[in-house]
Order: C-alpha cells, then sequence, then structure tokens
C-alpha cells in the first residue's frame, strides 16, 4: 500500500512542478514569497489527502454488486443494506418488461467490485407507456386497426349491430372510449353496422314481417254432421 501511495505523491509532485515552471517561464515570474510558498503547498498537500484517503477510503472492504433488474424496489433496497452498499432511486421510465415499481437498470452494474458504503443508483418501471384511445366512430373497420397500431394499441373483439340504415361495416361504438388514456397494446372492442340480420333474428322473421295468426280452435263435430254447440 505504501508504495502505490508513494508512487501517487511522487507523480503528483512532478506533474504540479512542471506546470508550475512552464507558468514561470512563460510569464517571466520572478521568484517571490507567494511562488515559494506555492511551491512548499504544492510539495506538502498531497501527503494528508493521501492519508485520509489510504486510511479511510482505500482500506475499506469491497464487495460484488448484486443483479437488481426483475427486483420490486423495496427489495432492491433491503438487499443492499444487507451488503453494507446504500441504494437510490434516481428516477423512473417507461417499461414494457417490467411491472411497475420493479428496477429496470442500476448502477454500478451487477458484479462490479467496489468499496462497502457505495451508492448504487436504481432506475424502477413506471409500467407501460400510457396513450390516449383514437376516436374510430364513423371510420370503416378497414381503418380502425392500422389507427390503432399508430397509436401503440390493438384492435380487440368485434361484433356486428343490424343497422340497415348505415352502410355496412361502419365503426358504431368501441370500447375503451375516444379520449380515455390507457396503457400501450390495450386492445380496443369495437362494434360495427351490420345489414344482415343476426341468426337469432333470421330465424325469427322467416315468413311474415308481423307476428304469425294462430288458427282458431273449434269444437269437433259429432258424427254425423251435427256441431255442437255447447
Amino acid at each position: 500500500m505504501f508504495s502505490k501511495y508513494l508512487t501517487i505523491y511522487l507523480s503528483t509532485v512532478i506533474v504540479m512542478s512542471v506546470l508550475l515552471a512552464t507558468l514561470v517561464l512563460r510569464f517571466k515570474l520572478a521568484a517571490s514569497r507567494f511562488l515559494i510558498m506555492l511551491v512548499l503547498l504544492l510539495v506538502i498537500l498531497p501527503l494528508p489527502i493521501g492519508y485520509f484517503y489510504f486510511i479511510y477510503v482505500d482500506s475499506l472492504p469491497e464487495v460484488s454488486v448484486p443483479d437488481l433488474t426483475g427486483l420490486r424496489l423495496e427489495e432492491a433496497m433491503k438487499r443492499v443494506a444487507v451488503l453494507r452498499l446504500k441504494g437510490r432511486h434516481v428516477g423512473n421510465v417507461y417499461d414494457m418488461k417490467y411491472p411497475e415499481g420493479y428496477v429496470v437498470s442500476q448502477r454500478p452494474e451487477a458484479g462490479r467490485k467496489v468499496k462497502v458504503g457505495r451508492m448504487v443508483n436504481l432506475i424502477a418501471s413506471s409500467g407501460k407507456r400510457r396513450v390516449i384511445v383514437p376516436n374510430l366512430l364513423g371510420r370503416p373497420e378497414s381503418q380502425a386497426e392500422a389507427v390503432l397500431a399508430a397509436g401503440g394499441l390493438m384492435l380487440g373483439e368485434i361484433t356486428r349491430d343490424y343497422t340497415p340504415e348505415i352502410d355496412p361495416d361502419i365503426v358504431l361504438g368501441q370500447n375503451p372510449l375516444p379520449g380515455e388514456e390507457v396503457a400501450v397494446e390495450t386492445r380496443v372492442a369495437i362494434t360495427i353496422s351490420s345489414q344482415q340480420q343476426n341468426e337469432t333474428a333470421a330465424v325469427s322473421s322467416e315468413g311474415q314481417s308481423g307476428p304469425v295468426e294462430q288458427p282458431s280452435v273449434t269444437e269437433p263435430e259429432q258424427k254425423g254432421g251435427f256441431r255442437l254447440w255447447w
């Protein structure tokens, strides 16, 4: 440890001496009390700085930074505390892979050797990016999927509603509604117009369009051609 410290110290003194000599020669500075004090300061100052560094910093044990990605933020904080490191939440980002509140990235990286007490910065997921649902009402069905895809959404269930007064395949309704804020990749269900009745309606509409009259039931005639009236 001492040889390492001595090497750093001598290197610092040499570099500062060269810089100081360059300034003296360039600006033709005369030797003065200020210049002498500056030289002494450059020679002496690294001594206490180096001492405190090697005693209180370099002598600290090293630990390996654990992999915290994919952990809940609170769990990650506990994990680094056990290793005598300090966890710090530094921000959030939208992320498709991890749910909201889970660690997305870290600095220093997992596996890196650091001194005890080192700060580990954590970035958490804020969930999927949220988007505004576009207005599909009145659009043809053929345009709905493209409009949704442009906004990061997906086409969901398609139902048909018998509306003979409207052109077929026109969007009549949607869920979620236009203007709602939803997570990206949410499926939007739509109802489109149709000029064909559904199966149930088609069966009930066979024959007459109005109610079907049932034949009146009369008492059977007696043999011999007589009808009973009571």
